[in-house]
């Protein structure tokens, strides 16, 4: 059993007795683990009553956070004792059957079940050029790959093996609960980590660059030498809009240094991490982006995104604050 010590109290890892259980306290959390501009969608019960197999997800979410290019994932919320092979893995199969199949269906239960909870749903299909919901939801679902995330309270290693069996996209993101006496806390990935953006802010650019951080040795025998980079963590959310990769060299550079153009972006082995081909080999940039001295804490580290445009564009006085 995992511990966890703050401030000398020690937190024991809480076993979930049900998925019902589960599952009441990561929607009662959603908008901290989706990101502010999701909206978690709990229809299991609607559509049960809609489709005759039972293999259906426990929600959807609707991801906004980049205003013009909204999507839409499949959540299935599943517990660690779970069978990948009987049970997790047979659904995602179903899942991925009806989610094209039944597209009015969904299209309909998801749009009535925004507006029984009054949310402008209109709002947001117009920040993103549809003419209205309909338009929206219909045009996510018949033409944007499927993407499928798995809250669970721990990642195995044969969980991360299942993302490469199947031809679409899943998150696996962890989400624990500790309690010590009457008092708990939860320990979660962040499904839409350093996305925070809005398109009226008049420094936006969409991410389209992946940031990383390396060691000098990986960074000559790999970002250099190989014209690749490995193993990276990537939301689902990012994987169709990265473009580019950037490297951060760790010490004693302490600089963004080079870039490269994405070719192609292939899972990495059973990790459940990603590696990323360039297309030819990595360019230094003409201007180096330090980190800042005075926000040392600020150096890239685990999911960060930043757009092309800001990167080529930095001066002599650009430093990694201007980047993300």
């Amino acid at each position: 059993m995992q511990k966890m010590l703050i401030e000398d109290k020690e937190y024991s890892e809480y076993e979930y007795t049900s998925e019902e259980e589960f599952e009441k306290d990561l929607v009662a959390n959603a908008k901290k683990i989706f990101g502010s501009k999701t909206i978690y969608i709990d229809v299991k019960k609607l559509l049960k009553r809609r489709f005759a197999n039972s293999s259906i997800p426990d929600g959807y979410l609707l991801d906004y956070t980049i205003e013009a290019r909204p999507k839409l994932y499949l959540i299935e919320n599943e517990l660690k004792g779970h069978s990948i092979r009987d049970h997790i893995a047979p659904q995602l199969v179903q899942f991925a059957f009806n989610y094209k199949h039944n597209l009015l269906e969904i299209k309909d239960i998801i749009i009535n079940n925004l507006l029984e909870n009054n949310i402008d749903i209109d709002s947001i299909s117009k920040n993103a050029g549809y003419r209205n919901a309909d338009d929206m939801i219909t045009n996510i679902i018949s033409k944007e790959k499927l993407g499928i995330i798995i809250p669970i309270d721990e990642v195995s290693d044969e969980l991360k093996e299942l993302k490469n069996l199947f031809r679409f996209d899943i998150e696996l993101l962890k989400f624990k609960k500790f309690i010590y006496e009457q008092k708990y806390m939860f320990f979660y990935d962040k499904f839409n980590e350093d996305l925070e953006i809005d398109k009226n802010d008049l420094l936006f650019e969409e991410p389209d660059t992946i940031l990383v951080a390396a060691e000098e040795t990986g960074f000559k025998d790999e970002f250099l030498g190989n014209n690749c980079w490995y193993a990276v963590a990537i939301g689902i959310n990012m994987l169709d809009k990265i473009k580019y990769i950037a490297v951060y060299q760790k010490n004693p550079v302490k600089a963004v240094t080079y870039y490269a153009e994405v070719a192609n972006i292939d899972l990495y082995g059973d990790t459940g991490k990603y590696i990323i081909y360039f297309k030819g080999e990595a360019k230094p940039l003409k201007n180096p982006i330090p980190l800042n001295p005075k926000n040392p804490n600020k150096a890239p580290q685990g999911r960060v995104y930043t757009s092309i445009n800001k990167i080529l564009s930095a001066t002599s006085k650009t430093t990694i604050d201007d980047l993300f």
